[in-house]
């Protein structure tokens, strides 16, 4: 945790135990049950921050959900198109299978259907050409795929600013609220507990969005690196030792 956050949070600490010793002794001078908040009154208090990052957390976790149940391997790296490619090439590399080949990948925008389609597509100007595109396509997925996971790893780097930033104007209300020459203790509660709610929301959100970033990237690279792997099958076929 930075030194920043910590000073802050041991600020937000002690004001919350200057706020008690007001409400204690209120409580002990009358008979009078002291106010008490619950956490929902601290979520309410919250402001502006705290309402953004309620609204971050939605969007940020429905994301994380959607890419895992959508960016699957046998969605990304569909081992059928190969499998059906082997079975075109079987008795050689022909016109006829060649074309049979380029059908199997026809409207397949997987990225190992992309991947392939490209590399047939160059079949009329060599091995090297067709390995070129391969490798341009590959990059191309991945990093379309790594940039569209690349949004978890932002809402996560926003939701903890956005936490500290909850806590720094929380800790100003509670400075605000103690400069009064009657500081009344229920405001100054509600100002820490603003501090410290939006800085508990902030990590509740960055901690899980994190999680799923670091599980959804290492899934894209495999997939990528099978991906790789399952077109160099294809294209050994145009190898000219191969042929």
């Amino acid at each position: 945790m930075p030194r920043a956050t910590r000073t802050l949070l041991s600020i937000a600490a002690v004001l919350a135990l200057s706020a008690a010793m007001p409400m204690f002794a209120a409580e002990g001078g009358d008979g009078a049950p002291a106010k008490t908040h619950t956490l929902f009154d601290m979520i309410l208090a919250g402001g502006p921050v705290e309402y953004i990052l309620i609204v971050l957390s939605v969007i940020s976790y429905s994301m994380a959900l959607q890419y895992t149940f959508t960016l699957k391997r046998e969605t990304l790296v569909p081992e059928g198109i190969v499998d059906e490619i082997h079975q075109a090439f079987a008795d050689g590399v022909t016109d006829e299978s060649l074309e049979t080949a380029r059908n199997a990948v026809a409207g397949d925008t997987s990225m190992l259907g992309n991947i392939v389609a490209a590399a047939l597509d160059k079949k009329d100007f060599g091995y090297e050409a067709m390995r070129e595109a391969a490798e341009q396509i590959g990059a191309a997925e991945h990093n379309k795929y790594m940039s569209k996971v690349g949004w978890l790893s932002l809402f996560a780097s926003t939701a903890t600013l956005g936490g500290l930033l909850g806590t720094v104007t929380g800790i100003i209300g509670a400075f605000l609220a103690m400069g009064n020459s009657t500081p009344d203790p229920a405001k100054l509660s509600l100002s820490i507990g603003e501090a410290l709610v939006c800085t508990a929301t902030g990590l509740i959100i960055a901690i899980g969005t994190l999680m799923f970033y670091f599980f959804l990237r290492n899934r894209v690279n495999a997939c990528a690196l099978d991906a790789a792997a399952l077109s160099n099958e294809v294209l050994d076929y145009f190898r000219p030792s191969h042929k």
